[in-house]
């Protein structure tokens, strides 16, 4: 069992997907668009994307536009974390997230043995990174 983020935007998919795959160091996998589909879409639309899959680090997150018109926020409880195996790693997956965005909590040395940040993105999606500094005595 594999749990994949699906993370909808209002327009702007496409922005948001290079941004990731620069930023994270991945590929994208395959893009569908509106317009290359039997789902009828206006004229401005037709580029947008009705699905992408991104891959990183054996991770997978999946990309669309909503619907035109659709609502769509990136508010609530739902934050994406990534746990990074290297502290350089960490420290530049974090800057580039950050970019145009907002940091929450600096990536900073935690009491509990991590190097732990989080921030909101431009695109307004949340994420939290992690650096296990020591062996946790809990796990």
């Amino acid at each position: 069992m594999q749990l994949t983020p699906y993370i909808h935007f209002a327009g702007n998919a496409r922005e948001a997907l290079d941004f990731y795959a620069g930023a994270l160091g991945g590929e994208v996998l395959d893009v569908q668009q509106y317009g290359d589909s039997p789902v009828p879409a206006d004229e401005d639309y037709k580029d947008k994307i009705m699905h992408a899959r991104l891959s990183f680090d054996n991770n997978l997150i999946m990309i669309s536009d909503v619907f035109k018109g659709q609502p769509v926020s990136t508010e609530g409880n739902v934050h994406l974390s990534l746990d990074v195996d290297d502290q350089d790693k960490i420290d530049a997956l974090f800057s580039k997230l950050a970019e145009g965005g907002a940091i929450m909590m600096p990536l900073e040395n935690t009491f509990w043995g991590a190097r732990f940040g989080m921030l909101k993105d431009k695109f307004g999606v949340h994420w939290m990174l992690n650096h296990q500094l020591k062996p946790n005595p809990t796990h």
